[in-house]
C-alpha cells in the first residue's frame, strides 16, 4: 500500500476529522491501556467584579491530567491564585483516581513555581526558541 494514500491540511473547521483522528488513536491504544477517557478541564478565576484573572486549561488524557494553559494577570501573580488553580486541578484528578498532571513550560515562564508545588522535571528542549529552553514536569497522585 506505500504510495497509496494522500496526505492534505486540515482546516480548523473541520473538527469532525480531528476528532476521528483522536478516535484511531484510542483504537489502537485500546489493546494496551483500555479505553482512557479524553475531555477539557477548565477553571477561570474571576476577581470581585468578576473580571477574568487567570484560569487553568488542560485534557484529561489516558488517566492523566495534562495543563496546556496556566495563567495568572500580573497583579494576581505571587498571591496564592496559581498555587489555588494548580492545587483544584490536583484535587479533580485525585478524585478521578487519575494517576497524575503533566505539563510544560518555557524558563521564563515558571519553573520554579512547579518545582515548589512537588513537580519534577523529567525533560527539557535546550534552546527551544529564542534561546529559551522549554521544560517538561510531572506530579504523581
Amino acid at each position: 500500500m506505500a504510495g497509496d494514500w494522500s496526505i492534505a491540511a486540515i482546516a480548523e473547521q473541520e473538527s469532525a476529522t480531528a476528532d476521528a483522528i483522536i478516535e484511531l488513536l484510542k483504537d489502537y491504544n485500546q489493546q494496551f491501556i483500555g479505553r482512557a477517557p479524553y475531555s477539557t478541564f477548565r477553571l477561570a478565576a474571576r476577581d470581585t467584579e468578576g473580571r477574568l484573572i487567570g484560569g487553568l486549561l488542560g485534557e484529561w488524557r489516558s488517566y492523566w491530567l495534562h495543563v496546556d494553559i496556566l495563567v495568572v494577570t500580573e497583579p494576581y501573580r505571587r498571591s496564592g491564585l496559581g498555587s489555588a488553580l494548580m492545587a483544584e486541578a490536583e484535587r479533580e484528578a485525585r478524585a478521578k483516581q487519575y494517576k497524575g498532571i503533566f505539563l510544560d513550560t518555557f524558563e521564563f515562564q515558571a519553573p520554579r513555581f512547579y518545582e515548589k508545588l512537588g513537580y519534577t522535571r523529567f525533560g527539557c528542549i535546550q534552546n527551544y526558541t529564542d534561546g529559551f529552553d522549554r521544560h517538561f514536569y510531572e506530579k504523581r497522585l
